[in-house]
């Protein structure tokens, strides 16, 4: 434990974490792609990174489909007339919709067939809030795809949350999307009760273009020169709404201090370590996308993979293995070896920065708390996500806890799991997914094919996918 005592005196000593964060967000601010603190960020955490001592530290460029805010209006045109404080969603198309709108509530998987009928050709209201009767939430992207294939001509998100304001959250561009304010929602929601019929209008005014972005590479030498390594990372890009100082950069500052501390006891480390911080999370997973597309012939020496997105929040710190439930007595008995609080679970999702390491049969994990409620995102995604929300105690407990744990997997000798066959990858995959293991994602590129009119950018959307 002398070297668990080293680390644990660095980190709770310092305010590294919470320093980094203050410069991510208050200098840099959303770290949006193709906003000026994108570059600006990834130049700061390659300096500090150097710093702290990684070898072969340096950022990789890279293009993706952008896009650039404008102004959003949603009206009710009948049977009153009032207007509404709202914002595009990513990606939306600039366009104007003007139609019945459709309150489907929490967007439950099974509701979009059924009612079918009313949605084709109209504006669907749906609400981040997680489906009654469901386990975990419904992702905005599959509530979105369910939506346009039962025929939606615009889309309304709307938060569940009181007072966060409009929420934000990658989509497709397809139609016109917008978040509105839950206050305002539930006005709408009430409307439709009382009238039966409401008539909205959408307009928005955003571009989708090209932009460059990035990823920071830097690695912590083993002292066994074995060609076994592991990753941690983390996505540094919030929404151009906020500062994004839970998510995601609560977890980038974290992965940032696990790179100082365990650098500082790299003689202690078997085996390399490779800390990753990702680009352009938020609109399409595109930095980690990337990076696994460019490194893809040394991911078979990947030993583990932790994604630590927003790891630096309230609450325990553990991980959420995807799958790999033979690591459940290694992290037991580390747990008790650190006299700490490591809570494990098994979950498959999709919608982070381990995906496609996932994918292509990397042994990976998330950093979590098992035990807690999954409601939500509360302030995450809307212009709240501020730094006045993050607590030092919390950025430590994860910096203590997963670079011990990781310190731990480098040095074990005797690994109990592999990647997963393609074919159990894909198992898992149908299995994750709502409504009986439907490929929304799939079902929509077929559907969007066959409109006989397409968006600029949706005909640009439809020749990227594969």
């Amino acid at each position: 434990l002398d070297v668990d005592k080293r680390i644990m005196a660095e980190i709770y000593t310092s305010s590294e974490p919470m320093d980094n964060l203050k410069v991510l967000c208050d200098v840099h601010g959303s770290r949006f792609p193709g906003t000026p603190g994108d570059l600006g960020s990834v130049k700061y955490m390659v300096e500090k990174l150097e710093g702290y001592g990684l070898e072969g530290v340096h950022y990789e460029t890279y293009e993706i489909p952008g896009w650039k805010r404008g102004k959003a209006a949603l009206r009710v045109t009948s049977p009153i007339e009032r207007e509404f404080d709202v914002i595009s969603l990513p990606h939306s198309i600039s366009g104007e919709v003007e139609a019945k709108l459709v309150d489907l509530g929490a967007g439950h998987p099974d509701i979009y067939e059924k009612r079918r009928e009313e949605v084709e050709g109209n504006v669907v209201m749906v609400s981040s809030e997680r489906p009654q009767g469901m386990t975990q939430n419904l992702h905005r992207s599959e509530k979105f795809r369910r939506s346009v294939l039962a025929g939606a001509k615009g889309w309304i998100f709307m938060n569940h949350y009181p007072a966060y304001g409009p929420p934000t959250g990658g989509i497709s561009p397809l139609i016109p999307c917008v978040g509105i304010a839950y206050e305002d929602g539930t006005f709408l929601q009430r409307l439709v009760e009382r009238e039966g019929e409401v008539t909205v209008r959408i307009e928005t005014t955003d571009r989708n273009l090209p932009v460059e972005t990035y990823n920071v590479v830097g690695d912590v030498r083993g002292t066994s020169g074995d060609k076994e390594y592991l990753v941690t990372g983390c996505h540094y890009d919030g929404h151009d709404i906020s500062q994004g100082a839970l998510d995601p950069a609560s977890g980038a500052v974290v992965v940032m201090e696990m790179a100082r501390v365990l650098s500082m006891v790299k003689g202690d480390l078997k085996r390399r370590i490779r800390f990753l911080l990702f680009g352009a999370e938020e609109t399409g997973l595109h930095g980690s996308r990337h990076y696994v597309k460019e490194h893809e012939g040394e991911l078979g020496d990947c030993r583990f993979m932790l994604n630590l997105d927003s790891a630096g929040g309230e609450g325990k710190k553990g991980v959420i293995f995807t799958g790999y439930t033979e690591l459940y007595p290694l992290v037991e008995r580390w747990a008790r070896e650190m006299k700490a609080e490591i809570p494990y679970f098994s979950r498959v999702s999709g919608a982070s920065d381990h995906w496609p390491f996932f994918q292509k049969g990397v042994v990976t994990g998330n950093g979590g708390d098992p035990g807690r409620a999954s409601t939500g995102r509360g302030f995450g995604h809307t212009r709240y996500d501020t730094i006045d929300k993050i607590e030092l105690q919390y950025l430590r407990l994860a910096s203590a806890n997963y670079s011990r744990l990781l310190l731990r997997m480098a040095n074990c000798e005797e690994w109990p799991v592999t990647g997963k066959t393609q074919e159990e990858i894909d198992g898992l995959i149908r299995a994750m997914r709502p409504g009986g293991g439907e490929d929304t994602a799939k079902m929509l590129r077929e559907y969007v094919a066959g409109w006989e009119e397409l968006h600029p950018d949706t005909k640009e959307w439809l020749d990227r996918q594969p």
